[in-house]
Formats: structure tokens, C-alpha cells, sequence
């Protein structure tokens, strides 16, 4: 495997879900160092191996775990920082646990707050759609107020049918309130994302 090969097959293991699954002429022609490293720096799991030798032992094609773990190792150095931890974590994928002890402690320290932001960002970003959402309900809201209305004065209502129409009313009257609330917990989500992203430094 060459290394604009290798460079290729990076980019697609990182976009694709099934990049362990290997053809016939992948096998057949697998650097399997190169391999192990491509796996080991995109952080996966050890199983990994496992599923190219299962694929590759279709076509008659033994696997070589000793080269595959040697550059799987070297791989891991590439994945398992501090820094690249934090970008994982903001990204919101997961972690198989793959670091060794003496760079995993590091690599979870940059993971960590990586996740944090990520999950302070998500809230930002639900906040953002919910006050979207309700003000695009008040606007439907607006011409059944008025249909509410006009049905009080000039319908012929039951006390009951009168009752249920007015709590209607006054549920429809109580949005805006609603949307004051979700402007307020967006704007402290939005304060604690820039003290957080300002005390960050990757």
C-alpha cells in the first residue's frame, strides 16, 4: 500500500462506518502494517483485526497479526493525545477505549471537556430550535385567537363550549410568556458556551 494509498484509505475510514470490510484484491494485496496503523490512528477498536481476517480468510488470505499490531501501536500514538481526545469529544463520537494507560489519561482529559462542549453546543442548537418553534406556533396561533374570539360573540355556546373556548384563549395569550422563558434559557446556554470555549485552548 502506497502512501497516497494510504492517505486515501484514511480519508474513506473516516467517512465510511464499514471500512474493515476488505475485497478479495484488498486482501490479496493488504500492507497490513499500513493497515494496522490506518485502524489504530482513527481509533479503532482491536477487534478490528478480527473482522479483515474474517473477511480476507474468505478468499484464502491469512491475515499477518504481528505486522497489523505493530502498526496499530504506531497508530495510536496519532490518536491518543490530549488534543486530538478534545477533538473527538467535541465531535461527539465515541471512545473505544483503545488508548494504553500512559497516554489514555491525557487523551481523556482532552476528551472530556471535548465532550462537554459538544453537549453544551447541542443544548445551544435545541434551545435555538425550540424558540424557533414556538414562535412559528404563535403565528398559527394568531387567526385561531381570532376565530376564538369572533366564536364568543357571535355563536350561540353552551357555558361548557363558553369555558373550554375562554381556557383556549387564555392559553394561546400565555405564549408570549412562554417565549420570553425560551429567550432567557437560550441566552444563559449562550453565556456558558463562550465562559466555556474561553477558557479552551486547543
Amino acid at each position: 500500500m502506497t502512501r497516497k494509498s494510504l492517505t486515501i484509505t484514511l480519508f474513506l475510514c473516516s467517512t465510511l462506518t464499514a471500512c474493515s470490510v476488505m475485497n478479495q484484491q484488498e486482501c490479496e494485496t493488504a500492507n497490513w502494517s499500513a493497515l494496522g496503523y490506518v485502524d489504530g490512528s482513527q481509533g479503532a477498536s482491536s477487534s478490528q483485526f478480527s473482522d479483515r481476517s474474517s473477511a480476507c480468510s474468505e478468499y484464502n488470505v491469512r491475515a499477518n497479526f504481528n505486522e497489523y499490531q505493530l502498526g496499530y501501536n504506531q497508530g495510536l500514538t496519532i490518536y491518543c493525545t490530549e488534543n486530538n481526545g478534545f477533538f473527538i469529544g467535541s465531535k461527539g463520537q465515541s471512545y473505544q477505549g483503545v488508548c494504553p494507560q500512559k497516554t489514555a489519561i491525557l487523551f481523556l482529559k482532552g476528551y472530556n471537556k471535548g465532550k462537554e462542549l459538544f453537549s453544551i453546543r447541542e443544548s445551544v442548537s435545541q434551545a435555538e430550535q425550540d424558540l424557533r418553534d414556538e414562535k412559528d406556533e404563535i403565528a398559527h396561533k394568531k387567526d385561531k385567537l381570532n376565530d376564538l374570539k369572533n366564536s364568543l360573540i357571535y355563536d350561540k355556546l353552551s357555558s361548557r363550549e363558553r369555558r373550554e373556548k375562554l381556557d383556549e384563549i387564555d392559553e394561546i395569550n400565555q405564549r408570549p410568556n412562554l417565549i420570553k422563558e425560551k429567550t432567557q434559557t437560550l441566552s444563559k446556554l449562550k453565556r456558558k458556551l463562550a465562559k466555556l470555549e474561553s477558557t479552551l485552548r486547543y
